[in-house]
């Protein structure tokens, strides 16, 4: 049975989130870590790109797996769950999530190959606009889905 909260019946799968709410809760948390990274960049650079890729992490991979939400999913009302069952992902699958997108986004920075993940990242983003369910190619992998709340 599901966790206590969840309206996920075992009969259907999770509905799919408002777009809105993907948005707002997206940017809370790209602006927020954007804000953690300006803080750190003025020591070393390495330093400050090893701190947010750990923090990116926990917070988006290990926590978000554990919760089912990150902290502008929480805001906005928004959990991510397990395609077909409705429960939580577990911090494993969370962190095989994130680390997916991190590796995806961290790669688009290289020149060249940058172009090649950008492209990929791109995709990413516009599959969960079209899709039925609004799973990006991440959470097709992973077998996750981002609900409302």
């Amino acid at each position: 049975m599901s966790e206590i909260g969840n309206d996920f019946d075992g009969n259907a799968a999770p509905e799919k989130a408002h777009i809105g709410r993907r948005i707002g809760g997206y940017l809370i948390d790209a602006i927020s870590m954007g804000l953690i990274s300006w803080a750190l960049s003025f020591g070393s650079a390495l330093l400050s790109f090893i701190l947010v890729s750990a923090l990116s992490l926990y917070l988006f991979g290990w926590r978000m797996g554990a919760t089912g939400v990150t902290p502008g999913k929480q805001v906005v009302g928004l959990k991510i769950v397990d395609a077909s069952t409705g429960e939580l992902l577990g911090s494993n699958r969370g962190l095989q999530r994130a680390g997916l997108i991190w590796i995806i986004g961290s790669a688009a920075v290289f020149p060249i190959v940058g172009l090649f993940f950008g492209l990929i990242a791109l995709i990413d983003v516009v599959v969960a606009l079209v899709d039925d369910r609004g799973q990006r190619v991440t959470d097709k992998i992973v077998g996750s889905v981002v609900t409302n709340a």
